[in-house]
């Protein structure tokens, strides 16, 4: 929980430290200030939560002065043993990373696509 919190910490403060960077670099409009302004404020909800939820969790499991046989038999996690949503997360997080992969090879089909559509065009404008 220690290291939960402290992400989460550390990113609001991130987030803050951009939000003001941007409020006093982008002078067009005040939407982007205000998006980052709630990252900020997202990311202090989650990091106080975690906070309040680590004074009310006891979880042996997070006592370094516990051996691996005293601490048998936590409950790890909330998914059952025929659950499918571990294997549903996994696809979903596969076509994530899929989308990831492709897109550097669609951009540059695009560009290509880009730079021979405006070639052909200055062609014909010069002709003219």
């Amino acid at each position: 929980m220690k290291s939960f919190v402290g992400l989460f910490g550390i990113a609001a403060l991130f987030g803050l430290a951009i939000a003001v960077t941007y409020f006093f670099v982008a002078h067009e409009e005040g939407a982007g200030t205000v998006l980052l302004g709630f990252l900020f404020a997202a990311l202090s909800f989650a990091a106080g939560y975690a906070v309040l939820a680590e004074r009310d969790a006891k979880i042996e499991g997070d006592d370094p002065d516990l051996t691996n046989a005293e601490v048998a038999g936590d409950d790890l996690g909330i998914y059952t043993t025929h659950s499918p949503w571990p294997i549903l997360i996994a696809l979903c997080t596969l076509a994530l990373l899929a989308g990831v992969l492709w897109s550097p090879v669609l951009a540059v089909a695009g560009l290509i696509g880009m730079l021979l559509c405006f070639w052909r065009l200055g062609a014909e404008a010069a002709r003219a």
